[in-house]
């Protein structure tokens, strides 16, 4: 074919028809029989390249397609498991993420189209499918364990005893997640001048097994709130005895406590045996 008539066909085949194709090639000096082959060839060429047009467009609009889905699950999925606070983190993860999807969605394109002429689109697009599926679960799995899990919102109600009674409620943060179950309670009170707290954390293998007492942990914190006023913290020794009772998702539970020990301050030497208190704790984050 000349090149000069497939140059003309190729610019203005799409906008004339047949016959005003072929007159403006002879009246613009062009041999009726060269312009009659070439309408031939490029007529044949053009209908059997239709079929294969119209796959790589939907290839390549069904690759872009399911790296961005890929790129706003997991966005969608970090919103859903971490809550609205998390939006920043998220935001900045699937930003980058983006940038990788496009180097993932140009890899995976250039394969997928030398596998198209040989496939179905179906079968092609399996390429950037894994694509788009390695590079967000990646992502995912990084972001999730990167932004902690918001707490759930709580009551805590604390009972001392005599001699250093005390009767305090009030709400608490409960962290639920990684076979571990923490409460971190707000004020409830004060005691002797002294705003009081009490951290729970404990560890559980099975849900549907009450917690065993060896793995909770208890600390009572009495923060100063004038100066010049020592604060104190009571925790677990190894004499303290307690009696837990916690639902199976441990969501709500009473833990008697006796024999909460004062942290000790000074010298080993100059150390007096410790404080020693009892009571027990109520919670529930449901």
């Amino acid at each position: 074919m000349d090149p000069a008539i497939k140059r003309y066909l190729d610019e203005h085949g799409a906008t004339y028809t047949r016959d005003a194709l072929r007159s403006s090639l002879i009246q613009a000096g062009h041999d009726p029989a060269a312009v009659d082959a070439a309408l031939g060839e490029w007529e044949t060429t053009r209908s059997g390249a239709g079929p294969d047009l119209e796959k790589r467009v939907t290839f390549g609009r069904w690759a872009i397609r399911l790296h961005v889905a890929a790129v706003v699950a997991v966005f969608l999925l970090l919103i859903i498991l971490k809550g609205i606070p998390a939006i920043g983190l998220a935001l900045l993860g699937c930003a980058v993420l983006a940038v990788a999807m496009v180097i993932g969605w140009a890899i995976s394109s250039l394969v997928g189209r030398a596998l198209l002429p040989g496939a179905g689109v179906i079968l092609a697009l399996v390429v950037p499918a894994i694509s788009a599926l390695i590079l967000g679960g990646t992502c995912f799995a990084l972001l999730n364990s990167l932004i902690g899990t918001p707490p759930r919102d709580g009551t805590v109600d604390l009972e001392i005893l005599a001699p250093r009674a005390f009767e305090g409620s009030g709400a608490a943060f409960c962290y639920v997640g990684g076979g571990s179950v923490q409460v971190n309670s707000q004020p409830l009170g004060t005691l002797d001048g002294k705003t009081v707290t009490i951290d729970l954390t404990w560890y559980r293998d099975d849900p549907n097994n009450p917690v065993p007492a060896s793995s909770t942990s208890i600390s009572v914190l009495l923060d100063a709130t004038k100066e010049g006023v020592i604060p104190e913290s009571f925790g677990v020794i190894f004499s303290t005895k307690l009696v837990v009772d916690v639902a199976p998702d441990s969501l709500s539970g009473t833990i008697k406590f006796e024999g909460l020990a004062s942290e000790p301050k000074g010298a080993p030497s100059e150390l007096p045996d410790p404080e020693v208190i009892s009571g027990s704790v109520t919670w529930n984050c449901e």
